[in-house]
């Protein structure tokens, strides 16, 4: 795995490893259109675990008629300014069953996603929601609370 950037004067760094250009922020220009790289940490969190989510229900055959996930966190004041906390929400529209929702959720959050088990061993509260239809099936349950069944 490799990722390359270059310096655009004026603007920020604009990635170059041959892939759809991500655009980051340099803290002296401050360009409000680019991504903070703590911000590309959240995306990368949330792409990751709904990679697995999806997966796994996909597995499950249930359907659904959209997914969106929202990552939220929050940094320290103090230096390094650490994330304190993430929160990742998963909202489905559609015919989701709760109970194959929440196991693909916890099995991404304890087993798979290595971006969400990396951030939380690096001292980062990890917290999800599960919004399905409009309607809150759980809210801000931190990881460290879930037990997988082979763990119980």
């Amino acid at each position: 795995m490799k990722v390359s950037f270059h310096y655009v004067p004026g603007e920020g760094f604009d990635s170059d490893d041959g892939k759809d250009t991500v655009r980051i922020y340099f803290s002296q220009d401050k360009k409000e259109m680019r991504h903070a790289p703590t911000e590309l940490l959240l995306l990368a969190v949330g792409s990751c675990t709904s990679d697995d989510v999806l997966s796994i229900l996909r597995k499950m055959r249930q359907e659904f008629s959209s997914y969106r996930c929202e990552v939220s966190g929050e940094k320290r004041e103090e230096h390094p300014r650490l994330l304190r906390y993430a929160h990742i929400r998963y909202i489905f529209e559609g015919p989701v069953d709760p109970e194959k929702a929440r196991k693909a959720i916890h099995l991404s959050l304890r087993k798979y996603c290595s971006v969400s088990i990396t951030i939380e061993r690096g001292g980062v509260r990890v917290l999800y929601s599960l919004i399905i239809n409009g309607e809150t099936v759980d809210d801000s349950v931190d990881v460290e609370s879930i037990k997988l069944e082979e763990e119980a």
